[in-house]
């Protein structure tokens, strides 16, 4: 079995028309969907609820505080009954056919990560988001050197015992949560295979300009907190 781990906070205008169209690509083999709901204050759960309804592969796990996409992941991974658990974002950037290609991959690699930066990506983005995303791997291979080109790509997949060894305890949780597993996946020697992907922008993203300036210096906290490891 495969597990899609679905993490998710005020995506009542962007989810639908994603996790109509993974449900159905889930429903004639051998997954189960876990929709984690990281405390949605608009009508999420609602819209979720109605598309899986009678749906024996899906199930929504949901809390009534927002505590960030690493705490979201992580509760998802941790439920996970699947031999390999991948996480996807909800709102569409990636289309649910792209689980299918990481799947090729699940038997010979420890982790596949989706990127943005392959030169066979086929990628629809803004400049402004496109800087956003440079300005952030540059402060993460200044800090912590993983060599990662597109760190916050929200698509990557585990072997079940990969996954749990990295996500138990993981420390951040919020967006630089994604730079702590490539941290481990390195320490850990875990083999990992960079996928090409197709992305999509979608509009009402939640990563504003400033925000690069203020992970850097979270970068800089997590760095000090793991120094010692």
């Amino acid at each position: 079995m495969i597990s899609i781990v679905v993490p998710c906070y005020n995506e009542e205008t962007r989810i639908t028309q994603f996790l109509e169209k993974l449900v159905k690509i889930c429903s004639s083999r051998n997954y189960e969907i876990i929709v984690i709901d990281d405390g949605s204050t608009d009508g999420t759960m609602g819209v979720v609820s109605s598309i899986i309804k009678g749906k024996k592969n899906c199930r929504v796990i949901s809390y009534k505080n927002n505590m960030g996409k690493g705490f979201a992941v992580r509760t998802g991974v941790m439920a996970a009954k699947g031999n390999f658990i991948i996480f996807i974002d909800a709102d569409g950037s990636i289309d649910p056919d792209e689980i299918k290609n990481m799947e090729k991959y699940a038997e010979k690699y420890d982790v596949i990560v989706g990127t943005r930066a392959s030169k066979e990506s086929v990628v629809d983005q803004p400049r402004k988001r496109k800087l956003i995303g440079m300005m952030f791997n540059f402060s993460v291979n200044t800090i912590f050197h993983t060599g990662i080109k597109d760190s916050l790509c929200g698509f990557k997949g585990f072997k079940k015992n990969v996954a749990r060894s990295i996500f138990k305890d993981l420390r951040s949780n919020r967006w630089i949560f994604d730079v702590e597993v490539f941290y481990k996946i390195r320490k850990k020697k875990y083999s990992m295979f960079q996928m090409p992907i197709h992305w999509i922008h979608k509009e009402n993203s939640k990563i504003t300009l400033f925000d690069p300036v203020k992970m850097f210096f979270q970068l800089l906290v997590l760095r000090i907190k793991m120094f010692s490891e």
